[in-house]
């Protein structure tokens, strides 16, 4: 249902990572370390994650090819589901922007994306791949699906004036640990504006 704007191959890729995740007793909240060593072994490379500090709030991280694998760089000030959020774009980045079959993996060119130049067509894939591997699809499709009926603590997750459709959603991003408004512009991309309104229509 999911990711239909990505190839096949990307696609089997991201699949077998994720079964190999869950057949290693992988839990939910996705522990992304734990993703990343079986991604490395998937690939056959090495992928280091390294931090440092920055206090430009769009400095949030990057994955630079490295001898033999990759390095994925994260801004240790940004809050925890950004740290997240970010690392399992990079990952994206490194499945469908990166040819890594070569020794020394570089972008392919039709998808190269730079800090100065961003290719903003791939920066929304690999968001997209990142919400994909962090919320299961058969769990997003659940929520949509019980979407009038997410009960609980709700009013725990509102804010002033926050609308019923905007709590909804903090509340399932929190379980899945990533970032709100990310996860908000995954489910609009996939279902479109449509079914978006919709749902906002059915929460007033």
């Amino acid at each position: 249902m999911f990711l239909k704007n990505i190839d096949a191959e990307t696609r089997q890729q991201i699949d077998d990572l994720l079964a190999l995740y869950y057949e290693n007793g992988g839990e939910i909240p996705i522990h992304l370390e734990s993703l990343i060593d079986l991604l490395a072994d998937l690939i056959n490379k090495k992928i280091i994650l390294k931090w440092y500090n920055s206090s430009e709030k769009r400095d949030r991280g990057s994955v630079v090819p490295s001898q033999g694998g990759f390095n994925i760089w994260l801004n240790r000030l940004m809050p925890f589901v950004q740290r997240r959020f970010t690392a399992a774009h990079e990952v994206g980045h490194i499945i469908h922007t990166f040819d890594y079959t070569k020794e020394n993996p570089r972008q392919r060119p039709e998808r190269e994306s730079t800090c100065i130049i961003k290719n903003m067509k791939e920066e929304y894939i690999c968001d997209d791949i990142a919400c994909f591997i962090l919320c299961p699809q058969e769990l997003v499709i659940k929520f949509i699906e019980d979407f009038y009926n997410i009960p609980c603590q709700l009013e725990l997750f509102r804010k002033k004036q926050e609308s019923s459709f905007v709590a909804r959603l903090r509340l399932k991003s929190k379980i899945f640990e990533v970032p709100t408004a990310e996860f908000y512009g995954y489910i609009k991309r996939q279902l479109g504006e449509e079914k978006i309104s919709s749902l906002k229509n059915s929460t007033q």
